[in-house]
């Protein structure tokens, strides 16, 4: 994935102020930074849930959400935001599965509904993504019979079983309980050893610290530093991140 130059407002306030970032094929990127400073806005317009003011965001090497058509930028249509939306998964802060279904069926129902997969297939996708996150044997309960924990697999297992190029992970622990936050950051550390391409938000200083292969530091709409976790967390260049990392749990 590659962003040039990415703007975003809400009304009068700048949110993204200039993003450029690459993120290559097996990259783990973490993004940490105190509340406000445009981290959760940034993976919403990489994912096309928010539009972008400015700027260019390509993914395997198609740029999304926009075309230039006689010298002005057009936001693609719904069908072809759909179409580049595939390319990424990503996984919120809230599991956002549906109560009805079980937790086979909310992994299937993307398989089935977009990617047109026969049913059969679909299943055989959903179970060796349930397997992985360790809930093989909870596929037929629903979301009301899982705990916070479980559901939060449930929901990566759903996002990874449509293949998207990039994984998106937006502080996917913060409405857990304590003690269920492991068993989601091992799921991750087991997706990153697999080589999966992940760019994530989070205020696990110590899960950035031992899975990233970089982190970006964003302050005020800009990523105002970026390096090897080692290096970001204990040689920070600028006061501010210096401060950000002494008043985190890291």
């Amino acid at each position: 994935m590659i962003i040039e130059n990415l703007h975003k407002n809400f009304d009068d306030m700048e949110v993204l102020r200039g993003i450029e970032l690459t993120v290559n094929t097996s990259d783990v990127v973490s993004i940490i930074g105190s509340s406000g400073s445009g981290k959760t806005t940034l993976l919403r317009c990489v994912n096309l849930l928010e539009e972008f003011h400015e700027g260019r965001i390509h993914i395997d090497g198609e740029e999304i959400g926009y075309m230039e058509k006689n010298g002005k930028r057009h936001r693609l249509s719904n069908s072809l935001l759909a179409r580049n939306r595939a390319l990424t998964g990503m996984v919120f802060q809230t599991f956002n599965l549906f109560p009805h279904l079980t937790a086979l069926k909310n992994v299937t129902l993307g398989l089935l509904k977009v990617h047109k997969t026969k049913q059969d297939e679909a299943v055989e996708i959903a179970q060796t993504w349930l397997d992985r996150v360790g809930l093989l044997n909870w596929q037929d309960h629903y979301p009301g019979q899982l705990s916070g924990g479980q559901q939060q697999r449930v929901a990566i297992a759903r996002a990874i079983a449509m293949n998207p190029k990039l994984m998106l992970f937006d502080e996917v622990t913060s409405a857990l309980d304590p003690e269920l936050v492991n068993e989601v950051l091992n799921v991750i550390k087991d997706l990153a050893g697999d080589g999966m391409t992940m760019l994530l938000v989070t205020h696990e200083m110590h899960f950035a610290y031992d899975v990233s292969t970089r982190v970006i530091f964003m302050n005020e709409g800009k990523i105002a530093e970026q390096g090897p976790p080692a290096e970001l967390f204990n040689n920070p260049k600028s006061p501010r991140l210096a401060e950000f990392i002494q008043n985190s749990t890291f």
